[in-house]
């Protein structure tokens, strides 16, 4: 498994939406209504993302990373401090995203230590990370990780809330 992951800079911040928006339609399809996976993907969109990136880099409780294998992206990782006011003072696993071509390989788990090792080096020793209800396959992956199911809450997206498992790993 030959691959390496580079810390959102400007050089890579396109690359980091573009591969961000790509893994979102390409897991999220017949989850998330098809008109917003649709619309992510706009030329128009995709600048307002990226200047809306531009504004994580070098954020103190908020890193986001790419992963490359075989001299392309195909992953994108975020951490920041928890946003959930039940889970004040932990960290959380805001997104860890593959392309359809490269799961199954160890990218995952190789994007999930990086960001169990980015919110220790925050001052956190737990983590959360939310999870979309219907996607079984991430839900997997996390329990698999030693998750522990929580709870939920609602994820909510223009024309449609969806149900979001919450996963706590204690003691990371």
């Amino acid at each position: 498994m030959n691959c390496i992951i580079e810390e959102l800079n400007t050089n890579n911040v396109s690359d980091y939406v573009k591969i961000n928006t790509k893994s979102w339609q390409e897991t999220y399809k017949g989850i998330v209504n098809a008109e917003f996976l649709e619309l992510i993907g706009t030329d128009s969109e995709i600048n307002i993302a990226i200047e809306r990136k531009k504004k994580d880099i070098n954020k103190e409780f908020d890193k986001s990373f790419l992963l490359k294998a075989d001299d392309k992206y195909v992953g994108v990782l975020r951490v920041c401090k928890s946003k959930d006011s039940n889970y004040k003072d932990i960290g959380e696993l805001q997104a860890l995203y593959l392309l359809d071509e490269v799961k199954h390989r160890g990218y995952g788990r190789t994007l999930f230590e990086k960001a169990c090792d980015e919110v220790k080096k925050m001052g956190f020793n737990s983590m959360i990370v939310g999870c979309l209800a219907l996607n079984t396959n991430a839900n997997s992956f996390y329990k698999h990780m030693g998750g522990e199911l929580v709870g939920s809450r609602d994820f909510t997206l223009p024309n449609q809330t969806l149900n979001e498992n919450v996963y706590l790993f204690r003691d990371i």
